[in-house]
């Protein structure tokens, strides 16, 4: 593949997943991980390794993302500090044991599964209404811990943040306003991309085929790439969504967990 097709396929990448992760609160890992994959096949890397290559990029460009664009949801108030730190500890365990997980696991029956758990989720979002105030929030510590560590375990095995999950169930289960859970969920995925990122180096580590410039299964030219124009595209999404209505974000996200879910079931 020409070099400067390879880079402006990877910007055009940045640009998409950086926006997802500013205006909906996702890490952006579910257009980082294919965009990355198939470039590396394309540029001659075996599938084996060209996959948990992709994740591990993936969360190494959303733990940078995510910092600009929770220090924003943070500057407009929409993180709830209360049980943050659940969130994120529980989320970093359950990261780098996914991402453990899936190097003994059949990661095209994960995928099944996630892509049935996105439907499930798109049906609740469209049935069940939105709180719009911070009166009902779950003061669940069990809810909130158990929420991390299966968000953790999902970017750990699939190279996504976690953030598709959690900002359903934020809103569903623990009655979190919208732009309050994007605004967690963002913060919290600081915590669940840092720990797959460390198991994906450690395990990448002595892998025989890697391409250059790489640290264990990190792609650092992707990384780089990514990470320059997601960050910057991050900080700007995520101050329009200050401006957004909670209900073209409910629309928005519904048609792009429906998405991400029939593509992981192979419909589309």
């Amino acid at each position: 593949m020409d070099f400067i097709v390879y880079i402006i396929l990877l910007i055009i990448g940045g640009c998409f997943g950086g926006g997802m992760a500013g205006l909906l609160g996702v890490g952006g890992g579910l257009i980082f991980t294919p965009i990355q994959y198939y470039l590396l096949l394309a540029s001659g890397v075996e599938q084996s390794i060209a996959l948990p290559m992709a994740f591990a990029t993936s969360l190494a460009v959303i733990f940078v993302t995510m910092i600009r664009g929770s220090y924003e949801h943070w500057h407009n108030g929409f993180v709830v500090m209360d049980y943050l730190p659940l969130l994120m500890i529980l989320g970093f365990i359950g990261a780098i044991t996914g991402a453990f997980i899936s190097t003994h696991i059949d990661v095209g029956f994960l995928q099944f599964l996630f892509g049935l758990m996105c439907i499930v989720v798109v049906i609740n979002m469209i049935l069940i209404k939105y709180p719009d105030n911070d009166d009902n929030i779950s003061k669940s510590r069990i809810k909130h811990a158990l929420l991390g560590l299966v968000a953790g375990l999902l970017c750990g095995l699939l190279g996504v943040g976690g953030g598709i999950i959690m900002i359903p169930v934020l809103t569903i289960l623990l009655k979190y306003p919208t732009h309050k859970a994007i605004g967690t969920s963002s913060a919290s995925i600081i915590a669940t991309s840092l720990g797959g990122l460390i198991a994906y180096i450690i395990i990448g580590w002595n892998v025989v085929g890697l391409p250059e410039f790489s640290l264990g299964y990190v792609n650092m030219v992707q990384f780089i790439v990514l990470t320059l124009i997601s960050t910057i595209v991050v900080g700007y999404a995520a101050k329009l969504s200050k401006n957004v209505n909670d209900s073209i974000l409910k629309v928005f996200h519904i048609l792009v967990v429906l998405y991400i879910g029939l593509k992981m079931l192979g419909v589309l």
